[in-house]
């Protein structure tokens, strides 16, 4: 479901929520069933809804979490690994546990049952295929864009 406000546009499902801050460019992920949030700059989302739609892409992954094959059934051992852009965020899928952890680059690691990983891919995707939420994840992009550009300006004037 989404909701907009003048100061927050947000994505609720059973499972999860996104809640983008519009004023202040964060962006806060909500995990209900581990009854956590975090709090996250729009590059580690980005990475996570990278990672989450390369995952939703995955039929071996996929096949689990949408029970089209029975975890149960899956290999002991069996560990599905994949990792987002440099590492920032990873997954592994561990089948016959019917888990999926989520590693950030921020030291934090989240513990999903599959139906939980599930709504959270679905409510990334959801948010993602929003135009206003895309709207202010690139402008946010642009802003911190050209103020790297002028802090690294800056530093090279004083350098000279």
């Amino acid at each position: 479901m989404k909701i907009n406000t003048n100061d927050e546009l947000s994505f609720t499902n059973g499972h999860a929520g996104l809640y983008l801050n519009k004023n202040e460019g964060a962006i806060a992920v909500e995990f209900k069933s581990s009854e956590m949030v975090l709090y996250l700059n729009t590059s580690i989302y980005q990475a996570m809804a990278w990672l989450l739609q390369n995952t939703a892409d995955k039929k071996e992954i996929m096949d689990y979490v949408t029970w089209a094959v029975d975890p149960s059934q899956a290999p002991k051992n069996v560990l599905m690994e994949l990792h987002g852009p440099e590492h920032s965020v990873c997954l592994v899928c561990s089948p016959k546990h019917e888990r999926v952890q989520l590693n950030f680059e921020i030291g934090v690691s989240i513990d999903l049952r599959l139906v939980d990983f599930r709504g959270l891919i679905e409510l990334v995707q959801e948010a993602q295929n929003d135009l206003e939420w895309r709207r202010y994840l690139l402008q946010w992009g642009i802003n911190k864009e050209i103020i790297d550009r002028h802090k690294k300006e800056n530093k090279d004037k004083k350098s000279s």
